[in-house]
């Protein structure tokens, strides 16, 4: 039951692949769209794994030219960025296509609109900044996590202030989304765990987001629904092709969610985090996103009840505030069972660096459905220390 809004927004592009293998056929599609000559970005994990490998064939068959920049980071650099566009405009290629985790498709989103639109990465931080249309951009993921292969944002580091900036511009969505299976099944199990969490913190956060609206709930429902139910099963085994499957749908659906929502105090303190120590962004924002929950629990009591019911939790019988209660128990649980920490003091994290990480994450807190101050924020670092 979804109530009905005062009219809203919803910004989408949905071009979808999903087919277990279907990577290995990309190079036809993008026969068919005219191009000829294309720059693969992605990062040297992907290609120690050589899931690049099936991609690079297809091309070939098709005879498209390419070339690879492989040296996208975790949490990546505006400097990175403008590298890899640099060699896509030697290149004068037709697409970028990225292939990897969410740093390196939101990598390929920054070449492709550098390629059509003036400056640096930095002079587009914030919304609707992107004026040109970019070339046409294709994601492929390989971690079920950040859903950036359907989002309108790149999450990108200044390298100079070491803060997250985030381009948010509707014209950056992938023109093409490749969902295959396959390519996650050799994800290491600590990247399977930081990556889930973070589509189902998207999923949760955008849901209970202030700018949430009937059609973001419907895909976020569902997404916590999917990835709640995978999650573990995926995490055991990577390989489990059904279980990889219904993340990656969970994870997309959830990347719909948060491109028009907005997230919360757990990536607020998740961005911060990751400028500050460059920890993984699913781990930052895990490490906090219990202490956030239990922070958020009033302010949607009647949504935490629909995220029990879309986590199958068991809650007959309980109250609304019991219910709260076992929703956030079960995010320490799911926490403990992917062996990812609960306290910033097992990641070398200081206290006293809590104050300046606040005073940068307090301008993301928009979205948050509970009023949040600085001093809200460091009291959430300190509980989760």
């Amino acid at each position: 039951m979804f109530l009905v809004d005062n009219g809203f927004n919803f910004d989408a592009r949905l071009n979808l692949r999903f087919k277990a293998g279907i990577v290995k056929k990309i190079g036809n599609e993008l026969a068919a769209m005219g191009l000829k000559k294309v720059l693969i970005v992605t990062d040297p994990g992907v290609l120690k794994a050589k899931l690049h490998e099936n991609l690079v064939s297809s091309l070939n068959e098709e005879n498209i030219e390419y070339g690879i920049f492989s040296e996208v980071e975790p949490n990546p650099r505006d400097t990175t960025c403008e590298k890899a566009a640099e060699m896509a405009k030697e290149m004068n290629i037709d697409a970028v296509i990225g292939i990897g985790g969410g740093s390196s498709l939101d990598t390929a989103k920054c070449v492709g609109f550098l390629l059509t639109n003036p400056g640096r990465v930095k002079d587009y931080n914030g919304k609707n900044k992107v004026k040109n249309e970019p070339v046409p951009i294709i994601a492929i993921p390989t971690t079920a996590g950040t859903g950036s292969e359907v989002t309108a944002n790149a999450a990108i580091t200044d390298a100079e202030q070491h803060i997250k900036m985030s381009v948010r511009s509707p014209k950056i969505i992938p023109q093409l989304a490749i969902l295959d299976p396959e390519l996650l099944k050799t994800l290491p199990q600590h990247i399977a765990a930081f990556s889930s969490m973070d589509a189902l913190i998207h999923a949760v956060e955008s849901f209970l987001s202030r700018r949430s609206t009937t059609i973001t709930d419907f895909f976020n429902l569902k997404a916590i629904e999917l990835l709640s139910k995978y999650i573990r099963p995926f995490y055991a085994e990577p390989s489990n092709t059904e279980a990889a499957g219904n993340m990656l749908f969970g994870s997309m659906f959830a990347g719909l969610g948060i491109s028009n929502t907005g997230t919360g105090n757990a990536h607020a303190l998740g961005r911060a985090l990751g400028g500050e120590y460059d920890m993984a962004h699913g781990l930052a924002c895990s490490v906090v996103f219990p202490y956030v929950m239990k922070y958020n629990a009033m302010a949607r009591p009647e949504k935490f009840v629909e995220i029990a019911k879309a986590m199958n939790l068991q809650i007959e019988g309980l109250t609304v505030k019991e219910i709260g209660q076992q929703v956030v128990q079960e995010m320490f649980d799911l926490l403990n069972e992917l062996n990812i920490p609960a306290k910033l003091s097992e990641l070398n994290v200081t206290k006293e660096s809590f104050a300046g990480m606040a005073k940068v994450a307090i301008n993301n807190v928009a979205p948050n459905p509970r009023k949040t101050t600085e001093e809200d924020l460091i009291r959430l670092l300190e509980e989760a220390y």
